[in-house]
């Protein structure tokens, strides 16, 4: 075998220069194979964090906006964004309007969102539209001059998918300061109409020994009546619905 090589290569120094031949062209075409595929890696990385415009449009108190979010990882810079028509919107097609941040070039950074007013919807009892938004976007991105431009249609998303939370902060210090104020002025109300001398602290049931009936019997010169106890009290109510129902109970036999 070994006189059958070197019969073809001539002797064992050919041999050794065509094994180091081909180890440099192996080796040459594994570098070249790397570099395409570090380059093609390179290029999907670069569209991956690409600026994305996301849009949306809803509607809130029978207006729509639009509303427009970058999705990428890098900045989306000199944005120009036109509205060209809005169609699907019930008997009311119309020019959207243009103005606010339409007519303005703005950025956005990742994962920013603005929004503006594109025009009315035109929602009735008998009529439920589902309005298409016709615009032309342009937009610019680091590193690349020419810009991107394109057109879209955005169709209408119910404002209801969206759940909207609300964070209150409230000063419950105040609260209680204010309670505790208006307590006092109940309290001192009391004190002067009763006679007393009450703290707002102390919680007492206080038995009142004179009304406002028999203040303005005597005052008109008429005989004062007697201040019923709270046993008295007690009984008199159960006794007056016992007669409301014993009247009751004669219209409906009546019937």
């Amino acid at each position: 075998m070994i006189d059958f090589i070197k019969t073809i290569f001539g002797s064992t120094n050919n041999i050794a220069v065509f094994i180091s031949a081909l180890s440099a062209l192996i080796a040459a075409i594994s570098t070249v194979i790397a570099f395409v595929s570090n380059r093609r890696s390179q290029k999907h990385y670069k569209e991956s964090i690409k600026p994305q415009l996301s849009m949306k449009l809803v509607d809130f108190n029978g207006f729509l906006y639009l509303q427009v979010k970058n999705t990428g990882k890098t900045v989306a810079r000199e944005i120009s964004i036109k509205p060209l028509e809005i169609k699907n919107n019930g008997d009311n097609d119309h020019n959207p309007n243009t103005g606010g941040l339409f007519s303005m070039k703005f950025e956005l950074y990742p994962e920013e969102t603005v929004q503006s007013e594109v025009g009315t919807c035109f929602k009735t009892i008998c009529n439920s539209p589902f309005p298409q938004l016709f615009l032309s976007v342009k937009y610019s991105i680091d590193g690349i001059k020419k810009q991107v431009e394109y057109t879209r249609t955005v169709t209408y998303a119910p404002a209801y998918d969206n759940k909207i939370i609300a964070y209150v902060s409230l000063d419950k210090q105040e609260i209680e300061k204010t309670l505790k104020s208006i307590s006092r002025s109940a309290v001192r109300t009391a004190n002067y109409l009763d006679g007393c001398q009450v703290a707002e602290f102390d919680e007492l049931n206080i038995l009142a020994k004179q009304s406002l009936r028999n203040d303005l019997l005597n005052a008109l010169g008429k005989k004062e009546e007697e201040v019923l106890s709270r046993t008295e009290t007690i009984k008199k109510a159960f006794r007056n619905g016992d007669e409301n129902n014993d009247e009751v109970s004669n219209n409906h036999h009546n019937y």
